[in-house]
């Protein structure tokens, strides 16, 4: 994937000529005004100069019979291009979520190309995207089950998840968000009939006070087990496993998964929840005989 700012006519006719129709757009109404100005006038232009714009499509993405996730994007031209409209403070760009949002619809409708704009600036800012799919290794679900720690004590729900994780990855590869990829995860487990618990709420308590209910980023599945899916990442870190550790603490439950559907690879981190922490006390030592302290004074 690639994020590209400085376009050619040359290098995607298309992208070119709707960069060129916005910028009238953004000359004739000026910036700072609600994002529905830009897109109706900007729908016209490009119907005027002869493109298919498709605007506000909105589609489901299905899995195994079950919808995982809706796409609606702001304009679909000629079906080879996605195009997405920000109206943006003047201290604010293009954040990595903005980006996630159009690779998902470049993946999703197949057009492998796209462009950011931003009318809320004197001039208009844009940001072509660029998506291609990548291969990736499928992994062995049956030998990282065998491979998971002792503190994995459902192996064969264990191994569930792991397939899951796998007909998710063949299917639909890398390049999708978070979010997208745990609604496919639930999907998948749904047609298998093993029960899957969406962000769950948990209790949180400082010793015996009760604080509050927190959402937990996660799924439980089976009521026995919490998998964190993540995406559009390096590589799981250390902050990731303290995050599911939290979560296994305060939903009280004993392992969970990390799955990650990363930037260039998929990969898995078995979890366990932390150890609860005891108070141990100590009696107090007298001395039979205390001693006097020594004088610490120079003769």
């Amino acid at each position: 994937m690639n994020f590209k700012t400085n376009l050619a006519a040359q290098d995607d006719p298309l992208t070119y000529q709707v960069s060129g129709e916005a910028m009238r757009v953004h000359t004739e109404l000026g910036p700072g005004l609600d994002e529905v100005f830009y897109h109706e006038l900007l729908a016209q232009r490009l119907a005027a100069a002869g493109l298919d714009c498709q605007s506000r499509l909105r589609e489901p993405l299905q899995h195994r019979g079950q919808t995982a996730d809706h796409f609606e994007c702001d304009a679909l031209v000629n079906r080879a291009a996605v195009v997405e409209l920000k109206v943006l403070a003047a201290e604010d760009t293009f954040t990595p979520e903005h980006l996630s949002q159009i690779l998902c619809y470049l993946k999703f409708w197949k057009t492998g190309r796209g462009l950011l704009l931003d009318f809320g600036k004197e001039s208009m800012g844009q940001r072509r995207v660029v998506f291609s799919e990548r291969q990736v290794e499928l992994p062995d679900a049956d030998a990282l089950t065998a491979q998971a720690p002792e503190s994995v004590t459902d192996r064969p729900l264990a191994l569930a998840i792991l397939r899951s994780l796998t007909r998710v990855l063949e299917t639909h590869g890398l390049g999708y968000r978070d979010t997208t990829y745990r609604g496919l995860v639930a999907a998948d487990l749904a047609a298998e009939a093993i029960p899957f618990t969406d962000q769950p709420t948990a209790p949180i308590r400082s010793g015996e006070v009760l604080l509050g209910e927190a959402k937990c980023h996660c799924g439980i599945v089976a009521g026995k087990a919490a998998v964190l899916v993540l995406a559009l990442r390096n590589r799981i870190s250390t902050t990731d496993r303290a995050v599911l550790q939290t979560y296994l603490k305060h939903l009280d439950l004993p392992w969970g998964l990390i799955a990650n559907f990363g930037k260039t690879q998929f990969e898995t981190m078995w979890v366990a929840a932390p150890h609860r922490r005891t108070t141990v006390s100590f009696p107090e030592i007298h001395s039979p005989n205390p001693q006097p302290s020594p004088n610490l004074r120079g003769t």
